[in-house]
């Protein structure tokens, strides 16, 4: 059964989901040329390979566009990754008119929406995302991001494209380990805003998940939940002020392993950085805002058997808390997190002490 297109209008810009959106792009380029924009898309080297035929075979008028291609990997979303590209639109004239396409995961959006939020003060941008993770978080909410000194995004923007383009056949080329990692963002979703949600995904392991044939509903279906959450919450707090940051669950502690990871050139994926965060994040729950230690366990034994646990050291927690120290919801030198009640609801601004998180990772380290 197809997934016809649905669109759900935020207040800045359209998501477009579903198997025809790709025609829908082509007849919104088509219109646009009338103004004689310059075309630009920014790839990586696997969305070169593997996306960008399948684009241009829908949208055959891109085949003039100027392609850019960065390698894969978090270690390039940098300023000297944004600089180069910066520097190849002025080699191409590009100026305010023009439109920078982002084809590629989380990576690819995050940072073309960077460049394209500071090049000539703004230019307009378009995300097809092309990785789980892209299409459920990270090209959705208009936030943009590079990395310094392998601290993840911590210098960025809120900077809306002019549209998200949500296309299930780009799953088709994700390696299993790729969509197992997307699969850990929506459990995040679903334990911070919908206990059905949660009962739909959980009733089937991970395994069984990445078995299930493309061609069947439980994708769409699962991308469908999963975006309309997340628009849900970002569109009554676009800036990250206040409820947004429930996304945030297992990313304060999941952002410090997987920052020393790349400090240490040897980067993991962020779904399994995710992973661990939301089961030390959901030892502080227990702890900290007294999530029921029963539904604590059912949420373990889940991740557990899914992602595995992380090779994390003892050694090294002093610095992973020097990580946490930066991240982006700390106020007064405290670390907050974002902590669950429990199953599918979330609470922020929970401040622990060094000593909390401490047990907390003592309880992974035991799993």
């Amino acid at each position: 059964m197809k997934l016809s297109v649905r669109t759900v209008n935020t207040s800045k810009y359209p998501v477009l989901i579903g198997d025809g959106i790709l025609e829908q792009l082509r007849k919104r380029l088509k219109e646009s040329r009338k103004l004689k924009p310059k075309l630009f898309i920014l790839t990586d080297s696997n969305t070169n390979r593997f996306c960008l035929p399948e684009l241009l075979k829908h949208i055959p008028e891109l085949e003039d566009a100027i392609v850019f291609t960065v390698d894969t990997g978090e270690e390039v979303k940098s300023l000297r990754t944004a600089e180069y590209i910066w520097k190849e639109l002025v080699s191409h004239q590009a100026d305010r008119s023009s439109l920078l396409i982002n084809l590629g995961g989380g990576m690819v959006t995050d940072l073309g929406g960077f460049v394209a939020s500071s090049f000539h003060r703004g230019i307009d941008t378009i995300h097809i995302p092309t990785s789980l993770i892209g299409q459920i978080d990270a090209a959705i909410g208009a936030k943009t991001g590079v990395n310094i000194d392998a601290l993840k995004n911590q210098v960025g923007s809120f900077y809306a494209p002019k549209g998200v383009y949500v296309w299930p056949g780009f799953l088709k080329t994700l390696p299993v380990e790729q969509l197992r990692s997307g699969i850990a963002e929506v459990a995040k979703t679903a334990l911070i805003r919908d206990e059905q949600f949660w009962r739909w995904l959980s009733r089937k392991s991970l395994q069984k998940i990445l078995e299930i044939p493309f061609s069947e509903n439980f994708w769409k279906e699962l991308l469908l939940k999963t975006i309309r959450i997340k628009l849900e919450i970002v569109r009554h707090d676009p800036f990250e002020r206040n409820q947004r940051q429930l996304l945030n669950f297992g990313h304060t502690i999941g952002h410090a392993i997987e920052s020393l990871a790349l400090r240490r050139e040897t980067p993991i994926l962020h779904g399994d950085a995710v992973a661990a965060g939301m089961l030390c994040e959901g030892f502080l729950s227990v702890q900290r805002t007294g999530l029921d230690p029963l539904q604590m366990a059912e949420i373990s034994n889940w991740i557990i058997r899914g992602f595995g646990k992380l090779p994390l050291l003892q050694e090294d927690e002093a610095v992973r808390m020097d990580m946490m120290q930066h991240d982006k919801k700390n106020r007064q030198q405290k670390i907050r997190f974002t902590l669950l009640t429990g199953i599918g609801k979330g609470k922020i601004n929970q401040v622990c002490s060094p000593d909390l998180i401490s047990d907390a990772f003592g309880k992974y380290y035991t799993l």
